[in-house]
């Protein structure tokens, strides 16, 4: 009973992204992009609260912020992914029991991978980061996801997101490399010794490009794979004539894909460098 409740829900959510694929696919052909707006993407439902002229309305300024609608939409989204993970996190963990069932042992695998994950690189240091680490994986892989659902967008597209979560990254792990080797933790900036004068400037450079590198790299992502969807449902009507058959169903399944890779390799580096930063695999690793 529960495996056929299971695929019923499956086949049903599959239905939703089919269903809602024809839809973007004929309101594209019906109302093209306005010639002024610059950004290539899908409407979301802000832009559908603003009923026949969408641009008019996210053009608005917030009169507290000085910032327009559309400019809002990433922190809706990103606020939105947040509700979706504390939501659930208090749902499955709502009644704890000895034998998990439900979501409870959905999370439970969850966080048994994520701790596995991590554990290859922090070793001892695991049960102490693994909130932070396994919260960020997880916030980026949904926020990832989330463009891929009809009438929703992904934050991680947006330059400014990527860079809001690289920047934390990069002040946590020099934080608490500093709380726990002290004034030895400036030691690699100058070593070796005598190269002292050549080896700090690079590696300071190279400290300060991380999480540059690490924002662009999940940025551009990210932002590949919404223009490259967003550009085969434009094509599909004119393709197909009137018949909008989602022929970017295939980039979407490839989505998936690229989404939990990017989700994994920002995690992971952010990982190695807090591991570096406090010596979780020894001084000699």
């Amino acid at each position: 009973m529960k495996g056929s409740l299971r695929s019923k829900v499956t086949t049903g959510l599959a239905w939703i992204v089919i269903i809602g694929s024809f839809v973007l696919s004929y309101q594209m052909s019906r109302h093209p992009a306005h010639e002024e707006h610059e950004e290539l993407e899908l409407p979301s439902f802000v832009h559908i609260l603003g009923g026949a002229d969408p641009h008019h309305f996210l053009a608005q300024k917030d009169p507290l912020f000085g910032v327009s609608l559309e400019e809002w939409i990433p922190t809706i989204m990103s606020i939105l992914v947040g509700v979706v993970l504390v939501g659930f996190s208090l749902w499955a963990t709502r009644r704890m029991e000895k034998v998990p069932r439900g979501g409870q042992a959905f999370a439970e695998i969850v966080v048994e991978g994520l701790y596995n994950f991590l554990g290859e690189m922090l070793g001892p240091y695991t049960r102490r980061y693994i909130a932070f680490f396994g919260t960020l994986f997880l916030y980026i892989l949904l926020m990832n996801l989330f463009g891929l659902i009809p009438l929703l967008h992904s934050p991680t597209n947006r330059i400014n997101v990527t860079l809001s979560m690289a920047l934390p990254v990069f002040v946590f792990y020099n934080f608490e490399g500093i709380r726990i080797k002290g004034i030895k933790y400036f030691k690699h900036f100058i070593d070796p010794l005598f190269m002292a004068p050549l080896m700090l400037p690079i590696h300071l450079i190279g400290e300060f490009v991380r999480p540059v590198s690490l924002s662009v790299r999940l940025f551009g992502n990210l932002t590949g794979e919404d223009l490259t969807i967003a550009l085969l449902v434009i094509m599909t009507p004119f393709l197909f004539g009137f018949i909008p058959v989602p022929v970017h169903l295939l980039m979407v399944l490839m989505a998936l894909l690229f989404s939990t890779i990017q989700a994994t390799i920002f995690t992971l580096l952010s990982t190695i460098y807090l591991s570096e930063a406090i010596g979780a695999q020894g001084d000699d690793h």
